[in-house]
Protein backbone atom coordinates (compact mmCIF):
# COMPACT_ATOMS: atom_id res chain seq x y z
CA UNK A 1 0.00 0.00 0.00
CA UNK A 2 2.81 2.38 0.90
CA UNK A 3 4.49 1.65 -2.45
CA UNK A 4 1.25 2.53 -4.28
CA UNK A 5 0.90 5.80 -2.35
CA UNK A 6 4.57 6.62 -2.98
CA UNK A 7 4.17 5.90 -6.72
CA UNK A 8 1.07 8.12 -6.93
CA UNK A 9 2.97 10.86 -5.08
CA UNK A 10 5.89 10.68 -7.55
CA UNK A 11 3.51 10.82 -10.53
CA UNK A 12 1.76 13.82 -8.99
CA UNK A 13 5.07 15.66 -8.46
CA UNK A 14 6.12 14.88 -12.04
CA UNK A 15 2.87 16.20 -13.52
CA UNK A 16 2.86 19.27 -11.29
CA UNK A 17 6.47 20.08 -12.20
CA UNK A 18 5.83 19.78 -15.91
CA UNK A 19 2.67 21.84 -15.62
CA UNK A 20 4.62 24.54 -13.80
CA UNK A 21 7.32 24.50 -16.48
CA UNK A 22 4.67 24.94 -19.16
CA UNK A 23 3.20 27.78 -17.14
CA UNK A 24 6.40 29.76 -16.76
CA UNK A 25 8.19 28.90 -20.02
CA UNK A 26 10.16 31.93 -21.14
CA UNK A 27 11.62 32.62 -24.57
CA UNK A 28 14.52 35.06 -24.39
CA UNK A 29 16.27 35.13 -27.75
CA UNK A 30 15.59 36.99 -30.99
CA UNK A 31 14.58 34.72 -33.85
CA UNK A 32 12.01 32.49 -35.53
CA UNK A 33 10.05 30.08 -33.37
CA UNK A 34 8.10 26.95 -34.21
CA UNK A 35 4.53 26.05 -33.23
CA UNK A 36 6.05 24.25 -30.24
CA UNK A 37 7.67 27.44 -28.93
CA UNK A 38 11.14 26.29 -29.95
CA UNK A 39 13.70 28.48 -31.69
CA UNK A 40 14.63 27.56 -35.24
CA UNK A 41 18.16 27.80 -36.64
CA UNK A 42 19.36 31.30 -37.49
CA UNK A 43 19.91 30.25 -41.11
CA UNK A 44 16.53 28.51 -41.39
CA UNK A 45 15.74 27.94 -45.06
CA UNK A 46 12.20 28.73 -46.20
CA UNK A 47 10.98 26.02 -48.57
CA UNK A 48 8.44 28.28 -50.27
CA UNK A 49 9.22 31.89 -49.23
CA UNK A 50 6.66 33.43 -51.58
CA UNK A 51 3.92 31.47 -49.79
CA UNK A 52 5.29 32.18 -46.31
CA UNK A 53 4.07 34.94 -43.98
CA UNK A 54 6.16 36.28 -41.09
CA UNK A 55 4.72 37.90 -37.94
CA UNK A 56 7.45 40.04 -36.39
CA UNK A 57 6.62 40.65 -32.71
CA UNK A 58 8.11 43.21 -30.30
CA UNK A 59 7.52 42.92 -26.54
CA UNK A 60 6.61 45.80 -24.24
CA UNK A 61 9.13 47.30 -21.91
CA UNK A 62 10.63 50.10 -19.87
CA UNK A 63 10.16 53.04 -22.20
CA UNK A 64 13.63 54.45 -22.89
CA UNK A 65 15.49 52.28 -20.38
CA UNK A 66 16.87 48.76 -20.50
CA UNK A 67 15.01 46.15 -18.49
CA UNK A 68 16.48 44.21 -15.59
CA UNK A 69 18.37 41.04 -16.43
CA UNK A 70 15.74 38.83 -14.81
CA UNK A 71 12.84 40.24 -16.82
CA UNK A 72 11.30 37.73 -19.19
CA UNK A 73 10.61 39.20 -22.65
CA UNK A 74 8.33 36.45 -23.94
CA UNK A 75 6.41 34.35 -21.38
CA UNK A 76 4.38 31.66 -23.11
CA UNK A 77 1.07 33.21 -22.02
CA UNK A 78 2.22 36.54 -23.38
CA UNK A 79 2.80 35.31 -26.92
CA UNK A 80 0.18 32.55 -27.14
CA UNK A 81 -2.30 34.75 -28.99
CA UNK A 82 0.45 35.92 -31.35
CA UNK A 83 1.12 32.28 -32.18
CA UNK A 84 -2.58 31.42 -32.51
CA UNK A 85 -3.21 34.43 -34.78
CA UNK A 86 -0.32 33.46 -37.04
CA UNK A 87 -2.04 30.12 -37.65
CA UNK A 88 -5.20 31.79 -38.97
CA UNK A 89 -5.82 31.78 -42.74
CA UNK A 90 -4.05 34.86 -44.11
CA UNK A 91 -3.83 33.31 -47.58
CA UNK A 92 -0.37 31.74 -47.17
CA UNK A 93 0.68 28.10 -46.95
CA UNK A 94 3.19 28.59 -44.14
CA UNK A 95 3.49 31.06 -41.27
CA UNK A 96 6.18 31.90 -38.71
CA UNK A 97 6.49 34.15 -35.68
CA UNK A 98 9.72 36.11 -35.31
CA UNK A 99 10.38 37.36 -31.76
CA UNK A 100 12.51 40.47 -31.25
CA UNK A 101 14.14 40.85 -27.83
CA UNK A 102 15.32 44.43 -27.21
CA UNK A 103 15.35 44.48 -23.41
CA UNK A 104 19.08 45.19 -23.21
CA UNK A 105 18.88 48.39 -25.27
CA UNK A 106 19.22 51.84 -23.67
CA UNK A 107 18.19 55.20 -25.05
CA UNK A 108 21.16 57.57 -25.44
CA UNK A 109 19.81 59.77 -22.65
CA UNK A 110 20.99 57.01 -20.29
CA UNK A 111 24.67 56.96 -21.11
CA UNK A 112 25.39 57.14 -17.39
CA UNK A 113 24.12 53.67 -16.50
CA UNK A 114 24.89 54.16 -12.78
CA UNK A 115 22.14 56.78 -12.59
CA UNK A 116 19.38 54.87 -14.31
CA UNK A 117 16.55 57.16 -13.24
CA UNK A 118 18.13 60.42 -14.44
CA UNK A 119 18.52 61.71 -17.97
CA UNK A 120 21.28 63.69 -19.57
CA UNK A 121 20.45 67.31 -20.49
CA UNK A 122 18.28 67.87 -23.56
CA UNK A 123 20.30 70.54 -25.43
CA UNK A 124 18.00 72.95 -27.25
CA UNK A 125 15.07 70.80 -26.18
CA UNK A 126 16.28 67.96 -28.43
CA UNK A 127 16.80 64.38 -27.33
CA UNK A 128 20.56 63.69 -27.05
CA UNK A 129 21.09 61.00 -29.66
CA UNK A 130 18.83 58.03 -30.44
CA UNK A 131 15.96 56.87 -28.28
CA UNK A 132 15.51 53.20 -27.46
CA UNK A 133 12.58 53.10 -29.91
CA UNK A 134 14.77 54.46 -32.71
CA UNK A 135 17.40 51.81 -31.96
CA UNK A 136 14.67 49.15 -32.05
CA UNK A 137 13.61 50.45 -35.46
CA UNK A 138 17.21 50.14 -36.71
CA UNK A 139 17.31 46.53 -35.48
CA UNK A 140 13.95 45.81 -37.13
CA UNK A 141 15.29 47.09 -40.45
CA UNK A 142 18.24 44.72 -40.17
CA UNK A 143 15.95 41.77 -39.45
CA UNK A 144 13.55 42.56 -42.29
CA UNK A 145 16.38 43.17 -44.77
CA UNK A 146 17.77 39.76 -43.82
CA UNK A 147 14.37 38.09 -44.33
CA UNK A 148 14.01 39.73 -47.75
CA UNK A 149 17.48 38.48 -48.73
CA UNK A 150 16.29 35.00 -47.82
CA UNK A 151 13.39 35.22 -50.24
CA UNK A 152 10.55 36.63 -48.10
CA UNK A 153 8.62 39.41 -49.85
CA UNK A 154 8.07 42.59 -47.87
CA UNK A 155 4.33 42.13 -48.48
CA UNK A 156 4.61 38.85 -46.55
CA UNK A 157 5.75 40.55 -43.33
CA UNK A 158 3.40 41.90 -40.64
CA UNK A 159 5.06 43.78 -37.80
CA UNK A 160 3.36 43.75 -34.42
CA UNK A 161 4.02 44.58 -30.80
CA UNK A 162 2.57 45.27 -27.39
CA UNK A 163 2.89 48.49 -25.35
CA UNK A 164 6.27 50.03 -26.31
CA UNK A 165 6.37 47.37 -29.03
CA UNK A 166 2.99 48.65 -30.19
CA UNK A 167 4.27 52.23 -30.28
CA UNK A 168 7.26 51.04 -32.31
CA UNK A 169 4.81 49.33 -34.68
CA UNK A 170 2.99 52.63 -35.30
CA UNK A 171 6.23 54.44 -36.05
CA UNK A 172 7.67 51.67 -38.20
CA UNK A 173 4.64 51.36 -40.47
CA UNK A 174 4.50 55.17 -40.75
CA UNK A 175 8.18 55.46 -41.72
CA UNK A 176 8.76 52.24 -43.68
CA UNK A 177 5.43 51.25 -45.28
CA UNK A 178 7.25 49.69 -48.26
CA UNK A 179 9.00 47.13 -46.01
CA UNK A 180 5.92 45.49 -44.48
CA UNK A 181 2.38 44.51 -45.34
CA UNK A 182 1.21 46.42 -42.26
CA UNK A 183 1.18 46.30 -38.49
CA UNK A 184 -0.78 45.20 -35.42
CA UNK A 185 -0.33 47.52 -32.42
CA UNK A 186 -1.53 46.04 -29.13
CA UNK A 187 -2.16 48.90 -26.67
CA UNK A 188 0.56 51.16 -28.12
CA UNK A 189 2.23 53.22 -25.37
CA UNK A 190 5.80 54.12 -24.47
CA UNK A 191 5.66 57.32 -22.41
CA UNK A 192 4.37 56.18 -19.05
CA UNK A 193 0.90 56.12 -17.52
CA UNK A 194 -0.35 59.27 -19.22
CA UNK A 195 -4.00 58.37 -18.82
CA UNK A 196 -3.55 58.05 -15.07
CA UNK A 197 -1.54 61.22 -14.42
CA UNK A 198 -2.30 64.94 -14.52
CA UNK A 199 0.08 67.01 -16.61
CA UNK A 200 1.19 70.54 -15.73
CA UNK A 201 1.24 73.10 -18.53
CA UNK A 202 3.99 75.67 -18.98
CA UNK A 203 1.66 78.24 -17.44
CA UNK A 204 1.59 76.20 -14.26
CA UNK A 205 -2.08 75.28 -14.50
CA UNK A 206 -3.41 71.79 -14.06
CA UNK A 207 -4.26 70.45 -17.51
CA UNK A 208 -4.19 67.35 -19.69
CA UNK A 209 -2.32 66.36 -22.82
CA UNK A 210 -3.26 68.12 -26.04
CA UNK A 211 -4.63 64.89 -27.52
CA UNK A 212 -6.63 63.84 -24.45
CA UNK A 213 -9.95 63.66 -26.27
CA UNK A 214 -12.26 61.97 -23.79
CA UNK A 215 -15.01 64.59 -23.93
CA UNK A 216 -17.50 62.73 -21.78
CA UNK A 217 -16.47 64.62 -18.64
CA UNK A 218 -16.34 68.40 -18.99
CA UNK A 219 -15.32 68.88 -15.38
CA UNK A 220 -11.67 67.82 -15.27
CA UNK A 221 -11.84 67.06 -11.57
CA UNK A 222 -14.31 64.27 -12.32
CA UNK A 223 -12.31 62.48 -14.98
CA UNK A 224 -12.02 58.77 -14.44
CA UNK A 225 -8.71 57.20 -13.41
CA UNK A 226 -6.79 60.39 -12.71
CA UNK A 227 -5.49 60.50 -9.18
CA UNK A 228 -1.88 61.65 -9.32
CA UNK A 229 -0.08 64.88 -10.18
CA UNK A 230 3.46 65.66 -11.17
CA UNK A 231 5.66 68.66 -11.76
CA UNK A 232 6.93 69.02 -15.33
CA UNK A 233 9.30 71.93 -14.78
CA UNK A 234 12.19 69.80 -16.08
CA UNK A 235 12.93 68.26 -12.69
CA UNK A 236 12.28 64.73 -13.97
CA UNK A 237 10.61 63.91 -10.67
CA UNK A 238 8.88 61.01 -12.38
CA UNK A 239 10.64 59.54 -15.36
CA UNK A 240 7.94 59.63 -18.03
CA UNK A 241 4.89 61.78 -17.39
CA UNK A 242 6.87 64.41 -15.50
CA UNK A 243 9.46 65.09 -18.18
CA UNK A 244 8.19 67.89 -20.40
CA UNK A 245 11.00 67.68 -22.94
CA UNK A 246 10.62 63.91 -23.24
CA UNK A 247 6.91 64.33 -23.91
CA UNK A 248 7.84 66.70 -26.73
CA UNK A 249 9.51 63.70 -28.36
CA UNK A 250 6.22 61.87 -28.10
CA UNK A 251 4.41 64.77 -29.76
CA UNK A 252 6.89 64.75 -32.67
CA UNK A 253 6.36 61.00 -33.15
CA UNK A 254 2.58 61.45 -33.17
CA UNK A 255 3.03 64.06 -35.88
CA UNK A 256 5.01 61.57 -37.99
CA UNK A 257 2.26 58.97 -37.61
CA UNK A 258 -0.57 61.43 -38.34
CA UNK A 259 1.13 62.86 -41.43
CA UNK A 260 1.55 59.47 -43.11
CA UNK A 261 -0.70 59.27 -46.19
CA UNK A 262 -1.94 55.77 -45.48
CA UNK A 263 -1.37 53.58 -42.43
CA UNK A 264 -1.97 49.85 -42.82
CA UNK A 265 -2.56 49.27 -39.12
CA UNK A 266 -4.77 47.37 -36.69
CA UNK A 267 -4.82 49.03 -33.27
CA UNK A 268 -6.07 47.20 -30.17
CA UNK A 269 -7.34 49.77 -27.66
CA UNK A 270 -8.93 49.89 -24.23
CA UNK A 271 -10.27 52.96 -22.41
CA UNK A 272 -9.16 51.59 -19.03
CA UNK A 273 -5.55 51.30 -20.15
CA UNK A 274 -3.65 53.59 -17.77
CA UNK A 275 -0.85 54.19 -20.24
CA UNK A 276 -2.56 55.62 -23.34
CA UNK A 277 -6.15 54.51 -22.96
CA UNK A 278 -7.49 58.05 -22.84
CA UNK A 279 -4.81 59.63 -25.01
CA UNK A 280 -4.65 57.47 -28.15
CA UNK A 281 -8.06 57.97 -29.71
CA UNK A 282 -6.51 60.25 -32.33
CA UNK A 283 -5.65 56.98 -34.08
CA UNK A 284 -9.36 56.35 -34.50
CA UNK A 285 -9.58 59.39 -36.78
CA UNK A 286 -7.15 57.87 -39.31
CA UNK A 287 -9.47 56.23 -41.86
CA UNK A 288 -7.09 53.47 -42.95
CA UNK A 289 -6.61 52.22 -39.37
CA UNK A 290 -8.71 49.32 -38.07
CA UNK A 291 -9.37 50.56 -34.53
CA UNK A 292 -10.56 47.73 -32.27
CA UNK A 293 -12.14 48.73 -28.96
CA UNK A 294 -11.97 45.97 -26.35
CA UNK A 295 -14.37 45.49 -23.40
CA UNK A 296 -13.86 47.80 -20.42
CA UNK A 297 -14.78 47.44 -16.76
CA UNK A 298 -18.21 48.84 -17.65
CA UNK A 299 -18.71 45.71 -19.75
CA UNK A 300 -17.20 43.43 -17.10
CA UNK A 301 -14.17 42.70 -19.31
CA UNK A 302 -15.88 39.86 -21.12
CA UNK A 303 -16.88 39.01 -24.65
CA UNK A 304 -18.85 35.85 -25.41
CA UNK A 305 -18.20 34.84 -21.78
CA UNK A 306 -14.43 34.91 -22.33
CA UNK A 307 -12.33 36.96 -19.91
CA UNK A 308 -10.64 40.09 -21.25
CA UNK A 309 -8.66 40.93 -18.13
CA UNK A 310 -5.33 39.71 -19.44
CA UNK A 311 -3.08 36.92 -18.31
CA UNK A 312 -1.26 36.72 -14.99
CA UNK A 313 2.45 36.15 -15.52
CA UNK A 314 5.25 35.09 -13.22
CA UNK A 315 7.15 38.11 -14.56
CA UNK A 316 7.33 41.87 -14.27
CA UNK A 317 4.27 42.29 -16.53
CA UNK A 318 1.71 41.32 -13.93
CA UNK A 319 -1.95 41.98 -14.72
CA UNK A 320 -2.53 45.56 -15.78
CA UNK A 321 -6.23 46.08 -16.39
CA UNK A 322 -6.85 47.25 -19.92
CA UNK A 323 -3.21 46.97 -20.96
CA UNK A 324 -2.70 43.20 -21.27
CA UNK A 325 -5.83 42.22 -23.20
CA UNK A 326 -3.51 41.05 -25.98
CA UNK A 327 -2.81 38.04 -23.71
CA UNK A 328 -6.40 37.45 -22.60
CA UNK A 329 -8.70 34.56 -23.44
CA UNK A 330 -10.99 36.89 -25.38
CA UNK A 331 -8.32 38.08 -27.84
CA UNK A 332 -9.21 35.32 -30.29
CA UNK A 333 -12.66 36.92 -30.69
CA UNK A 334 -10.98 39.73 -32.63
CA UNK A 335 -8.96 37.48 -34.95
CA UNK A 336 -11.58 37.50 -37.77
CA UNK A 337 -11.43 41.31 -37.99
CA UNK A 338 -7.63 41.28 -38.10
CA UNK A 339 -7.52 38.55 -40.76
CA UNK A 340 -10.15 40.31 -42.88
CA UNK A 341 -8.24 43.59 -42.70
CA UNK A 342 -5.03 42.06 -44.09
CA UNK A 343 -6.70 39.81 -46.66
CA UNK A 344 -8.69 42.64 -48.28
Amino acid sequence: MQKVIFTIFIIFIFLATNTLKAEIICLKKTGLISDKYKYLKKDHKFKDPKNTIIFLFHHGGKGDRAAKKGDCPFPKKYIKNVMDLSNEDFGYKKSFVYLVNTKSLWGDAYKNKKSKTKWLPFPGGNYPGKTKTEKKIDLTNQIIDNLIQRGINSNNIIISGHSCGGWLTLLYVAQYPEKVRGGIAYHPACYGELSAYKIWTEKGKDDYLWDFNDHEYKDKSKKVGISKTCDTKDKYAWEYACAKKYLQKRASEIKIIKNTKKLELVVIHNDDDGYEGKTSKWLKDIKSVEFIETPTKNLDYKINKKSCKGAKYRTWYGTEIGHTINASKCMSEFFPRIVKYFKN
